[in-house]
């Protein structure tokens, strides 16, 4: 991989990354992004191998964000690095079309063995990864759901409640998923129904409760 592209609005965290990323593949030529835009801007411009991805980045906090980047570049491998939890995000992105999901609560690394998976195999999968596609092809839906609430859940619904367990009411939620409030407002009615919660504060619970397991 020649030419790799770091997506994430923290400047201390694409510093990091560039130096695991130097030090693992020595010839890349590395480029920054710290939004969503920005991302867009670049990969329309350019062609790259690899994109570390993070999902809680202004203007890419979405699951389709995914398949968005791969219709402009269908050939690119993008990882995601993010703090969020593998438990309840690492197979759905890894689903819409990422070859790999990376916590950055690891160690840095790690982030070195992702890339030279990637290279060598075109995958990367953690162990607490690899066992949750194990516990998916094993267990029924409802044996899921029973161990995780959160797995009833949609993927929009999914980025819907990230916002909300956030404190962002449904005005805020709407700007930044780009969908109108009567729509945000239908998906919190679904998720309070699915996940048989009443308010803001049982939702924040269940998700500190479920999103760690």
């Amino acid at each position: 991989m020649k030419k790799i592209l770091i997506a994430d609005d923290h400047g201390i965290v694409r510093l990091g990354a560039s130096v695991i990323i130097k030090e693992t593949l020595k010839k890349a030529e590395i480029f920054q992004a710290e939004n969503f835009d920005e991302v867009l801007e670049k990969i329309k411009r350019e062609e790259f191998d690899l994109l570390l991805l993070d999902i809680n980045m202004p203007g890419g906090n979405n699951i389709r964000v995914v398949e968005e980047i791969l219709q402009i570049q269908p050939a690119i491998k993008i990882l995601i690095f993010s703090s969020y939890d593998e438990s309840l995000y690492a197979l759905r992105y890894i689903e819409a079309g990422a070859v790999g999901y990376l916590n950055k609560t690891t160690a840095m690394a790690e982030l070195s063995h992702a890339i030279l998976a990637i290279q060598e195999r075109g995958k990367y999968m953690s162990s607490n990864v690899q066992d949750l596609y194990v516990q998916k092809l094993t267990q029924s839906k409802s044996e899921l759901t029973k161990l995780n609430p959160l797995a009833r859940l949609s993927n929009r619904e999914v980025d819907v409640a990230k916002q909300l367990i956030k404190g962002l009411g449904i005005i805020e939620v709407s700007g930044l998923l780009e969908l109108s409030p009567s729509t945000v407002s239908t998906y919190k009615s679904r998720i309070f129904e699915k996940l048989n919660v009443s308010n803001i504060p049982e939702l924040i619970e269940l998700f500190r409760i479920h999103s760690s397991n």
